[in-house]
């Protein structure tokens, strides 16, 4: 009889049986997969874990009766010239599966793109205004923010188009932003509140301690840390006071005022 070959192109030497149509094939064991092998004996479980079965029954396996095979299956086997026709069709057939994947993988790098110059297109000043936030290594909030509208390229909510030109403005005033006279000096300055928020008291009936975060009417930085409320986030106040210190906060100048007196 010619040489035959499994599929995997190995030679076979074992018996050779036919299947109905008469081609040549063998009978090849399938692995019980209820039981295992454990210290050599064979137990029934449903898998090990740490090298130890679990879910251990202490009886035969029902699925194979401990021989570690449930069944058979059939296999063909091939002469060398079928052998090489099957490897061929088979190439073939990958070949085309690749071709095909290629197609559409770039049918759909083409759309994206489409897509991405018109999102880009109708979206340019946002996206000019938000590439200057960015710090371009990916780990910073504005990175992220830019990183998530571009997966899916929707067009940005009001919401979001007032973060970002909230956030240009606040750099380019700080940009500017310098201090006010000399530390000792009495000012009367007129503040709009950026940011207000209290501190807990440690003592009972202690008064509330707020730190406020204002810009004067030059845009200059002016921060507050005590007992006197100057308003809400966006309004505006007018207050004797004197200034404490110049600060430098992440690179913004800061004038620190104390004793302040409100002005009606």
């Amino acid at each position: 009889m010619e040489q035959l070959f499994t599929r995997t192109g190995t030679e076979f030497k074992g018996t050779v049986d036919f299947n109905d149509a008469g081609k040549p094939i063998r009978f090849v064991d399938i692995t019980c997969d209820r039981c295992t092998v454990f210290q050599g004996q064979r137990v029934w479980c449903r898998g090990t874990e740490n090298g130890r079965p679990f879910s251990f029954t202490g009886f035969d396996c029902w699925t194979c009766g401990n021989t570690g095979v449930r069944g058979t299956r059939k296999e063909r086997l091939f002469t060398a010239a079928e052998l090489a026709r099957a490897n061929k069709a088979a190439d073939t057939r990958a070949a085309k599966k690749a071709e095909s994947e290629r197609i559409a993988r770039e049918a759909a790098e083409a759309a994206r793109a489409s897509i991405e110059a018109n999102y880009r297109a109708v979206n340019a000043d946002f996206l000019a205004k938000l590439a200057t936030l960015c710090t371009g290594d990916g780990s910073q909030f504005w990175d992220r923010f830019a990183a998530d509208l571009l997966v899916a390229f929707k067009n940005p909510s009001e919401r979001q188009v007032a973060l970002v030109e909230g956030e240009v403005l606040k750099r380019r005033q700080n940009a500017t932003s310098a201090h006010i006279g000399a530390v000792g000096d009495k000012i009367t300055v007129t503040v709009t509140v950026e940011r207000v928020f209290s501190l807990p008291s440690v003592f009972y009936g202690q008064a509330t301690t707020w730190v406020q975060i204002c810009r004067d009417e030059q845009g200059n930085v002016v921060t507050y840390k005590g007992s006197v409320y100057f308003g809400n986030k966006g309004d505006t106040a007018t207050v004797k006071a004197t200034i404490k210190a110049h600060e430098f906060y992440n690179g913004v100048a800061q004038t620190v005022i104390q004793r302040p007196k409100l002005i009606d």
